[in-house]
């Protein structure tokens, strides 16, 4: 190869008058992925570790998640009042008037004929009363309603909670998907940055050449436009940058006026790793996945809720007990039992017999619930299952695609200089260099691509198989 480039240089130098020199534009080097921590975009920025702390303690869906799972224990614990005594207490202070304000007309005294009437007031009388009455209550047996209720509220809680976890997997894989894009966007614009800057020198490379004749004003024209058409480019990637950062910054429930700049992980210019195999995968996942085992937890609770519907059709029977009193005055009131005091027991049994055919219809209901939570079980394994077969081989692609585009940069870059070389020596064409700028630059953005690509698919896979 050098004795070769010797040769057509000097085979260009004898065929050609001395012109000025030109000074070529820098060697290309091509993008390794790797750069210094003052290059790194945000090299103090966030971390994704801090961004899904952050998002973890903002999010409003996991927020809601949680206080819905809260709420659950309280629900545990109204099913659970109907088992336990239930202890009243009712007091009362009254005053009864009889009477007054309303004339009697009654015989006159001083006539002994008794002809003559006369009319006098009478006096109201007051009777004031005290009572007090403390009852408790037991149930017995209710047709199994109470412990079917209690096991469906038991079983909802622990779907909620189940629901909770499957939305912190779905927070954390949001922002790490946002975060990897936010990241794809500035290695490309890196990426079409270094486009641009080629480009710019190519053009005044061939200035050079034209003014010492060794170019058409075609060529510096043509330079030009490329010179301009990735400077465009990389005006468009800025602002393509901007709005990742946006998104980023809405999943972490930050400002999004605040201005906000992250660290790339160190792993992140690494290949990404092996796939495992996808039948194990799946197999993790069917039983590991939050979101399975709340759906199951949800066919368990609607199943005890029919169960506790058709509690209904049995009778209902409950002990009861009261002890209370009443009183003029209120000394005696808390006297010992006396006759003014009332104890009673009872063993009282309640049948709905027939309520119009609600309980049937509230039963199907409930079984028609249950029935529904059985699809959406189903559906949600065959979702999960796919979900892992989709990660698995978006993951082993990129890996592939991660290893050829790395090759593709260094081919690229030897290519460029190769047709640099050529132009300078006079049996190149500006053509080629701009087809070898080209490659370069896709080769540099598909290894960007591709390694991001396969960050994604490792967090999606986390998330598909339960973490």
């Amino acid at each position: 190869m050098i004795a070769l480039l010797a040769a057509l240089i000097g085979i260009a130098a004898q065929g050609q008058q001395p012109t000025p020199q030109v000074t070529p534009p820098p060697n290309v080097q091509p993008t390794t992925g790797r750069q210094t921590p003052a290059d790194a975009p945000g090299g103090n920025g966030l971390t994704l570790e801090q961004a899904i702390q952050l998002s973890l303690r903002n999010n409003p869906d996991l927020r809601r998640a949680d206080l819905q799972a809260q709420s659950a224990v309280q629900d545990v614990t109204i099913a659970r009042a109907a088992i336990l005594p239930a202890l009243t207490f009712n007091a009362s202070f009254s005053d009864t008037r009889n009477g007054g304000g309303i004339p009697t007309r009654i015989p006159d005294p001083r006539d002994p004929t008794g002809t003559t009437f006369v009319t006098v007031p009478s006096s109201p009388d007051v009777f004031r009363g005290y009572g007090a009455t403390v009852g408790v209550r037991q149930l017995l047996f209710d047709g199994g309603r109470w412990w079917n209720a209690l096991d469906a509220a038991d079983a909802q809680q622990a779907a909620l909670v189940a629901s909770f976890d499957e939305q912190r997997l779905q927070t954390v894989f949001t922002v790490e998907q946002r975060f990897y894009e936010l990241v794809r966007q500035q290695r490309q614009l890196k990426v079409l940055g270094d486009a641009a800057i080629r480009s710019r020198d190519q053009a005044d490379f061939t200035q050079r050449l034209f003014e010492g004749g060794r170019s058409t004003q075609a060529d510096v024209y043509a330079a030009r436009a490329n010179r301009d058409n990735d400077e465009i480019n990389r005006l468009g990637q800025e602002a393509r940058v901007e709005l990742a950062r946006q998104d980023l910054a809405i999943v972490v429930a930050v400002d999004p006026t605040d201005p906000l700049t992250i660290q790339e992980p160190s792993q992140m210019q690494q290949e990404p790793a092996a796939p495992p195999a996808a039948g194990q995968a799946v197999e993790k996942a069917l039983l590991s996945r939050p979101s399975l085992k709340a759906f199951a937890l949800t066919v368990e609770a609607q199943r005890k809720n029919a169960s506790a519907v058709r509690g209904d059709y049995w009778p209902t029977i409950a002990l009861n007990g009261s002890f209370g009193k009443q009183a003029r005055d209120l000394s005696t009131l808390t006297n010992s039992i006396d006759s003014a005091s009332t104890l009673r027991g009872s063993v009282d049994l309640t049948w709905n017999v027939f309520s119009g055919f609600a309980t049937k219809a509230q039963a199907t209901k409930s079984d028609i619930a249950a029935t529904q939570a059985e699809v959406d079980l189903m559906t949600g394994r065959r979702t999960v299952a796919s979900d892992v077969q989709r990660a698995v081989a978006q993951l082993a692609a990129s890996r592939q695609q991660a290893r050829i585009a790395a090759q593709s940069v260094q081919t690229a870059g030897e290519n460029l200089r190769l047709a640099r070389t050529r132009q300078q020596v006079g049996v190149g064409t500006q053509l080629e260099v701009r087809d070898a700028e080209l490659k370069l630059t896709q080769s540099e953005l598909a290894r960007a691509n591709a390694l991001v690509d396969g960050h994604e698919a490792e967090s999606a896979l986390r998330r598909a198989v339960g973490g």
